[in-house]
């Protein structure tokens, strides 16, 4: 698997994650009390900017070496 191959399957998988994170969240924003909604929130961001770190840093990585 060559590095462009394997940078679209991160890439898929990434955008797996984080539409069933908005899909479970959304459930959750919708039915529960102020406190909760925030922590979904803050959930849900936080998972975004992981799975975007993680498949920038991989991608960095591939292309460069180290």
């Amino acid at each position: 698997m060559n590095t462009k191959q394997r940078q679209i399957f991160r890439i898929i998988i990434g955008a797996i994650i984080v539409g069933g994170s908005i899909y479970v969240s959304v459930r959750y924003l919708l039915k529960t009390p102020p406190f909760i909604k925030v922590l979904v929130l803050i959930a849900l961001i936080s998972i975004i900017y992981l799975t975007v770190d993680y498949i920038v840093k991989k991608g960095k990585k591939d292309r460069y070496g180290n």
